[in-house]
C-alpha cells in the first residue's frame, strides 16, 4: 500500500520498526524516518525528474526525511530529529535557511502542504496516539484535526485544497479517508481485510493512488483508484515491496520506491502502471519521493555511505 510515514501511514528503531510491521504484518504503514545509523548519510537530496544529478540539500548528524516542495517550489518542508526528536523543519528549496516550525516532546513528521501554500498538514503523536494537525506555514495556529483513540497519518491535500486524504486504523484496518480541511466530514474510501494507505492525488484530482497488501501476496504494491474510491486498480506487480506513491505535477509518472532490486530504490512510471523504470541507483536506501511544482525535480530521503554522499 502507500502509507507514506505519514505517507505511510507506514523512524529507525522507531520508523525502521514501524516499517519492519508495515512489511511483515501489514500495520502502521508511515511514520519519521529511521534513528541515526552508524555513521549513513541520513539526508535529504534533490536530483532531475529522470535521476540524474543527484545533490545533498541537508547536512546534519541527525536524519533529515520526508520533504515536501511548497506549491510555489520556492521551499521544502521536511521532518528531522537533528534536536532530539522529530520535528518539522522548512528550508529555501537549494536547502538554504533551514527553520524549526514545530517543538515539542513528541514526534512531528510526514508535512504536506496546501495548496494555497498557507498551510502544513503534519503528523504527531503528541497526544499520545498518531494525529493529523494543520498549521500555518510559519509554524503558527497549530491545530488537530483527528481526534480519535487510533492512528491517523500521512495527510494528503487534495488539488483544490477541499479535501484532505489520509490513511486510518480507526475501523481496525488501515483504509484511505478523506476529510474536510477542518476535520469535518470523514468518509472512507477503501474497504479490504488487508493494510490501505499511502495517498497521493492526481493533479486534477480525479484519482488518488494508494498502496495496498490486498492481493494475498504479503507485500505492498501501488494501486489507484477514482477519488470516490471506486475502480481500484493495481499498478505494480513486483516480488518486492512497492510503496509511498506520487503522482509527477502534470500527470504523466507516479513515483514510488521499490525494493524489487533487493535494495530500496526510486521508481517511475506511467498513471497506467506501465514502462516502470528505475532512477536511482545507491549502495543505500532512497524514498519519499516529492516532485518539484514544475515537475523538472524529485526530493527525496537517501541513507548511504558517506563516500556516496555526493553522488
Amino acid at each position: 500500500m502507500p502509507v507514506r510515514k505519514s505517507r505511510g501511514s507506514i523512524v529507525a528503531a522507531a520508523f525502521a520498526a514501524a516499517l519492519m510491521l508495515v512489511s511483515a504484518c501489514g500495520q502502521e504503514p508511515e511514520g519519521p524516518e529511521e534513528t541515526a545509523t552508524g555513521n549513513l548519510v541520513q539526508d535529504i537530496f534533490v536530483m532531475n525528474a529522470d535521476g540524474s544529478n543527484p545533490v545533498r540539500i541537508t547536512d546534519t548528524t541527525g536524519v533529515d526525511s520526508s520533504p515536501a516542495y511548497s506549491p510555489d517550489g520556492t521551499k521544502i518542508a521536511f521532518n528531522s530529529n537533528r534536536d532530539g526528536n522529530f520535528e518539522i523543519y522548512v528550508m529555501d528549496a537549494d536547502g538554504s535557511n533551514q527553520v524549526r516550525l514545530t517543538d515539542n516532546n513528541a514526534e512531528d513528521f510526514s508535512p504536506d502542504w496546501s495548496p494555497d501554500g498557507t498551510k502544513i498538514a503534519f503528523n504527531t503523536d503528541r497526544d499520545g496516539n498518531r494525529e493529523i494537525y494543520v498549521m500555518d506555514a510559519d509554524g503558527d495556529n497549530q491545530t488537530r484535526l483527528t481526534n480519535n483513540q487510533d492512528n491517523d497519518g500521512l495527510a494528503a491535500w487534495s488539488p483544490d485544497g477541499s479535501l484532505i486524504a489520509f490513511e486510518s486504523n480507526r475501523t481496525g484496518n488501515y483504509e484511505v479517508f478523506v476529510m474536510d480541511p477542518d476535520g469535518e466530514n470523514t468518509t472512507v474510501l477503501t474497504s479490504s481485510e488487508a493494510v490501505d494507505g499511502s495517498p497521493s492525488w492526481s493533479p486534477d484530482g480525479s484519482q488518488i493512488a494508494f498502496i495496498s497488501q490486498r492481493d494475498g501476496e504479503g507485500n505492498f504494491e501501488v494501486y489507484v483508484m477514482e477519488a470516490d474510491g471506486t475502480r481500484q486498480i493495481r499498478l505494480t506487480t513486483s516480488d518486492g515491496f512497492d510503496n509511498f506513491p506520487a503522482f509527477s505535477p502534470n500527470g504523466d509518472l507516479i513515483a514510488f520506491d521499490s525494493v524489487r532490486d533487493d535494495n530500496r530504490e526510486i521508481y517511475t512510471m506511467g498513471p497506467d502502471g506501465s514502462d516502470q523504470r528505475r532512477i536511482t541507483n545507491s549502495p543505500g536506501i532512497d524514498r519519499f519521493a516529492a516532485w518539484s511544482p514544475d515537475g523538472t525535480k524529485i526530493a527525496f530521503y537517501s541513507e548511504r555511505p558517506p563516500a556516496n554522499a555526493d553522488n
